[in-house]
């Protein structure tokens, strides 16, 4: 793995004043790789901070949501692997080399993917209701599994969303025509996530916990969760993975944890 076929791709919306620390951590990974920002919404905030970092800054020209501009981000790389960086979070330095060492290893996996922990603004670790009961599913259900099954997996995915797609290194060369659904703007990477498992794909993950994500008024996470949009997402994906009036109840139990 010398030459590391690899691009981090940091999706820019706004102007977040994170995504300079973003950056830097992208920076500072214990392999080289490609850096890109990509942006929907170009700003003097978001090309002076690419600049600061030496990296290209790309432009989709089409503003067309949320999906449209993660499509865009995975597919405006050069590269066979590619991480697609929030711009809120940041990677520790193994991030990059667990990740592409983990797709190296396995030939038929689609994807990778870490641990995180949550970080408050000055990224200084925090946790929430959400995040604990998250982490105690993954212990119990995956453990220390570097190829959980498809069945662990969905398992994994039927209580909520535990796998944040800036964890995940894709292998595009392995992902045939995917794309996110611009049916859903809050969860495009859960419902993705499930599409590629119930079409056969492999998943390889460390519980490393090598992201920091963090979680607060300004993310577009939070701006979905005031404005409704998680919470009808989140029932129509439970209502995909279990019948109607206990998906209902897990919705309600879920949204306890929504911060």
């Amino acid at each position: 793995m010398a030459d590391i076929d690899h691009a981090f791709v940091v999706m820019a919306y706004g102007d977040s004043p994170f995504l300079p620390a973003c950056l830097t951590s992208i920076a500072a990974q214990s392999r080289r790789s490609a850096v890109l920002v990509a942006t929907s919404t170009p700003s003097e905030f978001i090309r002076r901070s690419a600049e600061v970092a030496s990296v290209p800054l790309i432009v989709n020209p089409h503003r067309a949501g949320i999906a449209a501009d993660w499509n865009f981000a995975l597919q405006t790389a050069d590269a066979r692997h590619v991480t697609l960086a929030h711009q809120d979070d940041v990677y520790f330095p193994a991030f990059l080399e667990r990740s592409t060492d983990l797709l190296a290893a396995d030939e038929g996996a689609v994807l990778a993917f870490t641990g995180y922990v949550e970080i408050d603004d000055h990224g200084a670790p925090g946790r929430s209701r959400i995040s604990l009961a998250k982490h105690a599913l993954e212990r119990a259900i995956l453990g220390s599994a570097a190829r959980p099954s498809r069945r662990r997996l969905k398992a994994f995915l039927s209580l909520g969303n535990p796998l944040p797609c800036s964890s995940v290194t894709f292998d595009r060369g392995r992902l045939g025509d995917f794309a996110f659904s611009d049916a859903f703007k809050s969860n495009l990477d859960w419902d993705a996530w499930l599409r590629l498992l119930d079409g056969g794909a492999r998943f390889v993950r460390t519980p490393e916990r090598l992201v920091g994500r963090r979680h607060n008024p300004l993310t577009a996470t939070a701006t979905l969760t005031r404005e409704g949009v998680r919470r009808s997402e989140d029932e129509i994906i439970f209502r995909r993975l279990w019948p109607r009036p206990l998906a209902d109840l897990i919705a309600f139990a879920y949204r306890a944890g929504y911060q």
